[in-house]
């Protein structure tokens, strides 16, 4: 029992929830490599196609440096990087349902952010493309997939928080492991999407151990409880 306890109210839970969230920022570290690629050769961000002279007829994209780009890497990296710092903080508290809950909040933000710079960064240009080509259909067939699956599995990680039984981890667990795998279709969303897996378990083991310590707490009330007269 003493072990148990020492689980849901100590300090154990709020370290496992601060590794979370701290193993997803490291990922999404990891992953920032493919981020500017996937922008640049494959959103076409900051591009025009066939831009003058012998270009124009030979039909390439023509892109900007790489100091055009420092908005996408500010405005993603340190959108993630304010997430993750703020969750950390969050996750390191302890454990209760509204923590769990905010941490939710976060991961879906992040979701939604990668979700929304990615369509306006294959819509915005407006000019010629190749035949065939729209960036409504290149934002759908590069980064919808992955994204598809990164907010199914972070459907499936909010019910297990929101239904709150001991079993909810493993919901949890599922949803972000499917966030990992919608990740590797498309890594150059795991700047945002791979901070958001660490957030959602974080959340996971926040409202595992909140649950387990209102059991606990109920179960020890029910033992102190002076025994009825007859």
């Amino acid at each position: 029992m003493k072990g148990a306890r020492f689980f849901t109210v100590g300090t154990l839970p709020r370290s496992f929830a601060a590794l979370a969230v701290v193993v997803g920022g490291l990922s999404a570290v990891f992953s920032s490599g493919a981020t500017l690629p996937l922008f640049r050769d494959t959103l076409h961000y900051n591009c025009s196609w066939g831009a003058g002279g012998a270009l124009a007829d030979s039909g390439e994209w023509v892109c900007g440096d790489g100091l055009g780009y420092f908005g996408v890497a500010v405005g993603l990296g340190g959108v993630s990087a304010l997430l993750l710092l703020v969750g950390l903080v969050v996750a390191a508290g302890g454990p209760s349902r509204r923590r769990a809950v905010t941490l939710i909040v976060f991961a879906s933000g992040s979701v939604a952010w990668i979700s929304w710079c990615g369509f306006h960064s294959a819509t915005v240009y407006t000019g010629a493309r190749p035949a065939g080509e729209t960036g409504l259909g290149s934002w759908a067939e590069v980064l919808v997939p992955g994204l598809s699956l990164c907010a199914i599995g972070l459907v499936v990680g909010a019910a297990g928080v929101a239904v709150g039984r001991r079993w909810s981890l493993v919901a949890v667990t599922v949803g972000a492991c499917l966030m990992v795998l919608g990740t590797t279709l498309q890594l150059g969303i795991g700047v945002s999407t791979l901070a958001a897996a660490g957030l959602l378990l974080a959340a996971g083991i926040q409202r595992f151990a909140s649950v387990s310590a209102e059991q606990s707490s109920s179960l020890e009330a029910v033992v102190a409880a002076p025994p009825l007269r007859r």
